[in-house]
This record gives structure tokens, C-alpha cells and sequence, in this order.
């Protein structure tokens, strides 16, 4: 995949494009386009991609990257409560997003062929399953620590 066209599709469909996007990570709008474009001898940085990529909140340049790379990506777990409740809320979720997979699976499979759009959909059903599974697994570890008394509680790095 080139990392270059994922990256224009980016900055041009962010609204307003280039004129838009630029001034928001410091960049002038002509100079953004080139380095998006590949015009002369313009590139674009690593840490200008990242920007694009905090600013428009689209990840396509690092899932582009990832992929280039033989990597997948797997959101991290958000901060959790650690109550009961969110535990189980927590477990629905894991469970729809394994249902997903399965579903994603046996789509994929119906004419015995897996094609690489579907092999990237069931790659991404995983990660997305890995990532609750984790979140799961964070919200059990809270809860199991507010269970215990301080004195029992081990830090972190410690036996």
C-alpha cells in the first residue's frame, strides 16, 4: 500500500482539505500538498503524519504503515471503573465482537476462497477482539485489586 496516496486521501478528505488541515499541524497549505503529493523533492515527515493523524482523528497512514510492515493494529483499552457492572458490560462486549469474528469468518469462507479484503477483515476482526479481551482483562485486575487490602496489594514491578 502507498503510504504516500493513503496520505493524500487523508489530507483531501479532511474538511476543506490541504488549505484546511495545514495551519492546525503548522504547515503551509502548498507545502502540505507537495509533501503529500511527492512534488519535487517534498516529503512527508514521520512526525507530520503523526499530526495528520491526531488532528483528523483518521488512521489510515498508520494502519497503511502497519500493514506495509506485517503489523496490525490494537486499540488500547480505556481507563476503567473497575465496578462490577462495567466488568460485565465489558464481557457483552467481548462476546458481540467474537460474534463478530465468527461472522466475519464464516462470510469469508462461504466460497472457500479467502480473498485479501477478507483476510484484512477478518485481521481487523481479530484486533478488535484482542483489544476487548484486554480491556476486559483491565477491568477484572481493578476490581480484583479494590478487593484486597492495601497491605496485600502488590506494586507494580514488585513481588
Amino acid at each position: 500500500m502507498d503510504l504516500r496516496d493513503v496520505a493524500a486521501n487523508v489530507v483531501h478528505d479532511y474538511p476543506g482539505g490541504a488549505p484546511s488541515l495545514a495551519p492546525r499541524i503548522g504547515k503551509n497549505a502548498t507545502t502540505l500538498a507537495h509533501e503529500v503529493h511527492g512534488t519535487g523533492a517534498a516529503k512527508l515527515g514521520l512526525l507530520d503524519a503523526e499530526k495528520i493523524t491526531l488532528r483528523t482523528g483518521d488512521l489510515r497512514i498508520l494502519e497503511a504503515f502497519a500493514l506495509n510492515c506485517g503489523q496490525a493494529l490494537i486499540p488500547l483499552p480505556d481507563v476503567v471503573d473497575g465496578q462490577v457492572h462495567e466488568c460485565m458490560s465489558r464481557l457483552a462486549v467481548t462476546a458481540r465482537e467474537f460474534g463478530d469474528l465468527c461472522s466475519e469468518v464464516s462470510n469469508s469462507l462461504i466460497d472457500g476462497v479467502i480473498n485479501d479484503n477478507e483476510l484484512a477483515r477478518v485481521d481487523r476482526e481479530c484486533g478488535e477482539l484482542i483489544s476487548s479481551l484486554r480491556t476486559l482483562r483491565e477491568s477484572l485486575a481493578h476490581l480484583n485489586t479494590q478487593s484486597k487490602p492495601v497491605s496485600e496489594v502488590k506494586t507494580k514491578g514488585r513481588s
